[in-house]
């Protein structure tokens, strides 16, 4: 086995006091489960918010000879606050339990998770006899089969627990890949940081590796980088795939307080925030310092005295428009249509890929975008174009009204504040303007002969003729039926 009491103190004691890292392989499914030991001591709830913030799911254990802790409540609060809903529960020490007591213990293991809503199958296991570790194995790695999403397809994030430097090797991050992939030789951002660093080495429990993805246990060799600048919480992730924030609009229980300071764990990140109302069950979040969060990300709210408060799920990691009006007229986009909340809240700017792949961690889908028109790369919302394309149309005509020959492009441009190619798709769809000499100009009532470009047109066109004519004269009739 793996002993995860790596620290002194732990050792003294016989209690975990920090997170620790542990493995199960099953070869035969190709499979390796990463185990990560939480301390169980109310004192030391922080750092068990650190390794459950990085599961998909847990391994609930209560001892039979004292039944369910006020701890085993709050783990298993804090592992649902991060959307874990999986799970096994371990009821052990079954060996020194009289039959009374075990089917007491039982009842209230089965109490709690029906109080809970949870469906975790109850395993009694003893270290001490072997009795049911064959059974807990089995049982984990059918939730695990049944419970694993493949996350290698997202952008790379790590989230970093420890950094040290190693002799002849360098600086080294340790942490837990939760969605991505990273190879040997390619280069990482480690955030809030900012800095770049090309991945020299991989190693997945002391073993080293080509490559490591989502879901696994890594240390990464990164020359350059000083460890004592990297904290507990921190990212690694690959350029242009992420946003940094520190305003996001997301859901939360109405028990959460307004207005007040609060502390939240951003996976391993700690940090502080406040919240305000925006509509129903929705908050504007504003925070201390910039994270890294995608939408659908979740984070632990709790007071300053530790207790637990309860979760914020990211439904808007960056919002650009931050007016309540706007955003409880289109709360219901937001919620279960992001990508038509975009179209409308970006407007001029149009929705990239690029961007939505930093929002979401995921590829945009132009079937989710009906209510778009794509142009040059970015989709715009057909309510935002109609809207301009009527303000632009009446601009035009009452500055032509004025008796200017057209109004230029680069006016229209400024005053609008329209990207280009938004204008471009416009004039290629008005009927009554054209653009000539870079002026917008209705061809029925403007005065385009005095245009210099009407005037080079009409030099062009009378020198056509005179050479017509030339060659007309300069080449007889009877010549041209020879040649026929």
């Amino acid at each position: 086995g793996i002993d995860t009491d790596r620290l002194p103190e732990e050792k003294r004691r016989g209690l975990s006091v920090d997170i620790g890292f542990a493995y199960l392989d099953f070869p035969q499914e190709s499979l390796r489960l990463e185990l990560i030991d939480v301390p169980g001591h109310e004192r030391y709830i922080r750092n068990a918010v650190a390794g459950l913030c990085c599961v998909s799911g847990v391994l609930l254990v209560v001892d039979a000879s004292e039944g369910v802790m006020p701890q085993t409540r709050e783990h298993l609060r804090i592992a649902e606050s991060f959307g874990i809903k999986k799970g096994v529960v371990a009821l052990t020490k079954v060996d020194i339990c009289n039959e009374d007591l075990l089917k007491l213990s039982l009842r209230e293991v089965e109490d709690l998770l029906k109080e809970r809503e949870l469906s975790f199958p109850i395993v009694k296991v003893s270290a001490v006899t072997g009795e049911g570790l064959e059974e807990l194995k089995d049982m984990l790695k059918e939730q695990a089969c049944r419970s694993f999403e493949d996350k290698s397809g997202r952008p790379l994030r790590v989230v970093v627990d420890s950094a040290f430097t190693v002799k002849g090797w360098g600086t080294v991050l340790r942490g837990n890949c939760t969605q991505g992939k990273i190879k040997k030789g390619e280069k990482v951002v480690i955030e809030p940081l900012g800095k770049t660093a090309r991945v020299r080495n991989i190693q997945n429990h002391g073993k080293f590796v080509s490559q490591i993805q989502s879901e696994s246990r890594v240390a990464l060799n990164l020359p350059y980088i000083d460890p004592k600048e990297v904290k507990r919480g921190f990212w690694i992730l690959k350029e242009g795939t992420y946003t940094k924030t520190s305003r996001l609009l997301g859901r939360s229980g109405d028990d959460v307080p307004v207005g007040k300071r609060l502390h939240l764990f951003f996976g391993m990140k700690a940090t502080e925030g406040i919240f305000s109302k925006v509509g129903e069950d929705v908050f504007l979040l504003r925070l201390k310092e910039e994270v890294v969060a995608y939408r659908g990300d979740r984070a632990l709210v709790l007071r300053s005295s530790g207790e637990v408060v309860g979760s914020f799920e990211v439904l808007h990691p960056a919002p650009k428009r931050l007016s309540k009006k706007f955003i409880k007229e289109n709360l219901h986009l937001l919620k279960d249509r992001y990508e038509g909340y975009l179209l409308k809240e970006l407007s001029g700017e149009g929705l990239s890929g690029d961007l939505f792949l930093k929002l979401t961690g995921e590829r945009l889908n132009p079937e989710n975008l009906r209510e778009a028109v794509k142009i040059g790369g970015r989709f715009f919302h057909r309510e935002y174009l109609d809207r301009i394309k009527t303000a632009v149309v009446e601009f035009v005509r009452n500055e032509l009204k004025k008796g200017r020959i057209g109004v230029p492009k680069a006016e229209v441009l400024g005053r609008f504040q329209l990207r280009e190619e938004i204008l471009e798709h416009l004039l290629r769809n008005f009927n009554e303007f054209v653009t000539v000499d870079d002026l917008i100009t209705d061809l029925r009532n403007s005065d385009i002969e005095s245009l210099p470009a009407f005037k080079r047109l009409k030099e062009l066109l009378k020198d056509g003729i005179k050479v017509r004519k030339s060659l007309y004269l300069w080449v007889s009739p009877k010549t041209l039926s020879g040649l026929r």
